[in-house]
């Protein structure tokens, strides 16, 4: 029994060392990790500021090199996700928002984006999972971005209605509410 924990112990150190040292391994495996232990985050209105004229024509890339501006998406609520390639809980924010993508369809707007390059988004192979995913050159100050993810809410008259900094569970009954209500929102 001693050599087979022995020998178990050894090979489970080697895989750790491993997970940590390749890069993209490692981020993979913190997102995983965080995902088992994360609670969950509920959506409320938690803001009320009207999306200001300059911040609509905030310019965001598809990652076909194709531009978009912010008021394109407007009509609808926008879930807007800052986020970054080399942030764990950034990747686990991204399968929370798949599922949400694939429960509304296109009755929401789904907006992940990178201050990082089409280039380094699509080395990271991310875009094969997730098509919701965009390049900026800058976030708009109007958002505050200091922190990896923050998640924000806007509504369908373009009213920023909640922020959060840091990861959370997504995919839970009230989130489903706040959601449906603001699609069913005339």
């Amino acid at each position: 029994m001693k050599k087979i924990w022995k020998h178990g112990s050894t090979i489970l150190l080697l895989v750790i060392i491993t997970i940590l040292i390749v890069p993209s391994w490692r981020v993979s495996f913190q997102g995983w990790f965080q995902g088992i232990f994360m609670s969950d985050l509920v959506f409320e209105e938690n803001s009320a500021e009207e999306i200001p004229f300059a911040v609509k024509k905030w310019e965001i890339y598809e990652l076909d090199g194709q531009s978009k501006l912010l008021e394109e998406f407007i009509g609808q609520p926008i879930l807007l996700s800052f986020w970054a390639t080399w942030c764990g809980p950034c990747r686990t924010e991204l399968v929370e928002l798949k599922k949400l993508r694939e429960k509304y369809g296109e009755a929401l707007h789904i907006v992940s984006v990178s201050e990082e390059s089409i280039e380094t988004i699509k080395k990271s192979a991310l875009n094969e999972t997730y098509d919701f995913l965009y390049s900026t050159n800058q976030y708009p100050r109007f958002f505050s971005v200091d922190t990896y993810p923050t998640l924000c809410i806007i509504d369908s008259e373009g009213k920023l209605i909640f922020k959060h900094s840091g990861s959370g569970g997504l995919n839970n009954e009230k989130n489903y509410q706040f959601i449906q209500g603001l699609i069913e929102k005339p």
